[in-house]
């Protein structure tokens, strides 16, 4: 398997960990496809610059409490297939699986699968402007408070979203404090 980085969504795409795709996207794609998104994330993360997963099929289904006897109609396979029924992952050929490092958010043409609720809470995650008013300074300053509470990178963005920030001014803001702070790690930092 090899991970697909998609330039594309750098700015508009989720993390296969984020609240954002267990909100959204399991609606749609269902849970055990989330769950295989989330655990190649994982695998992705730490492999090496130019470095192949290899993962054993069996096992992998197994970690997902799933079955694999070899066949397209195991539920393992069918779990892949749903992943790449929704262009999230492709096979590059019979050996290797290309998956998506970043999920796109919910095309519309989906959200009719959503429960009616989610479908009124998608509109806050799909604006490209916030309905708050904060400079890039003070939304950096936001971004660097909610990694230092510990929060991670991608929720650090997502508790922006929710306070009112568009998604991709919260990406911009969690990645520009992800960096500043793996940068300086020891100094103070300044926004």
């Amino acid at each position: 398997m090899r991970p697909w980085d998609d330039p594309n969504l750098h700015r508009d795409g989720h993390d296969p960990r984020s609240a954002y795709v267990e909100r959204f996207w399991i609606a749609v794609l269902g849970p055990s496809a989330v769950w295989l998104l989330r655990l190649l994330a994982r695998e992705f993360d730490e492999l090496a610059p130019g470095e192949n997963l290899r993962l054993d099929l069996e096992s992998t289904a197994q970690r997902l409490g799933l079955q694999h006897r070899g066949g397209r109609q195991s539920t393992f396979m069918r779990t892949i297939d749903r992943c790449r029924t929704f262009d999230l992952a492709h096979f590059e050929n019979d050996d290797v699986l290309i998956v998506r490092r970043q999920i796109p958010p919910v095309p519309r043409r989906l959200h009719v699968r959503m429960p009616r609720e989610l479908r009124a809470e998608i509109g806050r995650w799909t604006r490209t402007v916030g309905h708050t008013d904060f400079s890039v300074g003070e939304t950096r300053l936001l971004a660097t408070c909610m990694l230092m509470l510990g929060h991670g990178l991608h929720e650090s963005a997502e508790r922006l979203v929710m306070l009112g920030l568009a998604p991709r001014a919260a990406n911009e803001a969690t990645a520009w404090a992800w960096a500043d702070r793996c940068v300086r790690p020891h100094a103070t930092r300044g926004v």
